[in-house]
């Protein structure tokens, strides 16, 4: 991901003076300010997340941060409420198309008006970039993640299937194995289940050279064509016995991780987001290339949270200083580790390695890997795209039902998003 000279220039203005950033003035240890921080996340995340705040404090005493932690279901809702109510918190996270959607409405601080609190300077190349919207730095990654194959090599084991060579295999050889290792398993164990995710869809469209939206984000950028045959490869893998029925794949695909068909260790293979992996099972997994990446690389780096400030903090600096410690202390770093996604900060990435379970070593490697790709990124989604996901869901369950046609699915997921992006 080469940083053309510009953005390098945003990076550079990030990173102020190079001198370390230390905590504001604004308050004293008798009357601190006090900032808001929102997240999401499980009790696990919460707990984590409230010890960094209290060592921020302690190293701070001049600001106080009052965490805020909602289930993820929730939290955008929540968010949209507090928008509404001039609540905001002064800092929040962030992902997916919802940067694209708080800056068009002025939600978002443009991080350069607190560029002597943040330092970027050990930022992995191309990850500064990643919260960049129109020129301007909207945001900052907390963690950067990938779209990854994660495989249970116990399951291959059993059905007496030999693992696939990721810089070779195609989507037609992931249908066949997912396809032979349910016919070679106990019944209840299968190949594969289908997944259903914009960020997957942008995948297949970059391997087909297309792009998911187009440069303006008015419309959908990948064909009906294209769309139709990931609708149509959904339902093969059903069809061919390498996923389950339609009824049992959404009940799975609604499960918390532990209790999918992955985290029992009744599947082989998932598409999933690379930092999942730990949370399916205890057991050995393993992480490889998504199928095609040799052939036509369409995954990249992306950040799997963001931090972002609110465009109306009365405490825009001491919220920046908050978000400098989240991405630049070791001491934050060995405890959050890779449940944000693998630090942007190579010190940081490099700090916490040895701290890491042997699944997020694997992580860790695997992310390695794509960046040594040199993959551009897709330009932020849109705004008006936060429900794409929603309408994929949708219409992929109808084609598995035999409801709707893989390319009438297509042709209407096509004018239903467009519709939300006009």
């Amino acid at each position: 991901m080469g940083a053309a000279a510009a953005t390098a220039a945003l990076a550079m203005a990030l990173t102020g003076c190079g001198s370390s950033p230390q905590a504001g003035k604004t308050g004293t240890v008798e009357d601190p300010v006090t900032i808001r921080f929102a997240w999401w996340g499980n009790d696990s995340r919460a707990k984590t997340t409230l010890e960094v705040i209290k060592d921020f404090e302690a190293a701070n005493p001049t600001i106080k941060v009052q965490g805020e932690n909602t289930e993820f279901s929730s939290y955008w809702d929540k968010m949209a409420t507090q928008i509404a109510g001039g609540t905001t918190p002064d800092v929040f996270a962030m992902s997916g198309s919802y940067p694209s959607e708080y800056a068009s409405r002025g939600v978002l601080l443009d991080l350069d008006k607190v560029k002597d609190q943040i330092d970027t300077s050990k930022f992995a190349e191309g990850t500064v970039e990643l919260g960049q919207i129109d020129g301007k730095q909207y945001t900052l990654t907390a963690g950067v993640n990938a779209m990854s194959m994660v495989v249970d090599p116990n399951v291959f084991e059993a059905a007496g299937v030999p693992l696939p060579d990721d810089e070779t295999w195609t989507w037609d050889d992931y249908v066949n194995i997912a396809a032979e290792i349910t016919k070679k398993s106990p019944a209840g164990t299968f190949g594969t289940t289908p997944m259903s995710n914009d960020s997957f869809v942008a995948v297949w469209a970059r391997q087909n050279g297309e792009e998911l939206y187009t440069d303006d984000g008015k419309k959908m950028g990948i064909s009906e064509d294209t769309l139709a045959k990931w609708f149509e490869f959904n339902k093969k893998l059903m069809d061919t016995g390498g996923a389950p029925s339609a009824s049992q794949t959404v009940e799975d695909g609604s499960a918390q991780p532990e209790m999918t068909l992955m985290g029992q260790g009744k599947q082989a293979m998932k598409v999933s987001w690379s930092n999942q992996m730990t949370s399916y099972s205890g057991a050995p997994l393993m992480m490889m290339k998504l199928p095609g990446e040799s052939k036509e690389p369409g995954t990249w780096l992306r950040s799997s949270m963001e931090y972002a400030i609110s465009a109306k903090s009365a405490q825009s600096k001491e919220a920046a200083l908050f978000i400098n410690y989240l991405v630049n202390n070791m001491d934050a770093a060995s405890k959050i580790k890779s449940d944000r996604g693998m630090p942007a900060n190579t010190e940081l990435k490099a700090g916490i390695t040895p701290l890491l379970k042997e699944t997020q070593q694997k992580e860790a490697k695997y992310l390695d890997r794509i960046a040594d790709m040199n993959i551009t990124p897709p330009k932020p989604s849109p705004a008006g795209s936060s429900s794409t996901m929603e309408v994929l869901n949708r219409y992929n369950t109808d084609v598995l039902f035999g409801k709707i046609s893989p390319q009438d699915a297509a042709k209407g997921v096509i004018n239903e998003v467009n519709s939300n992006l006009g």
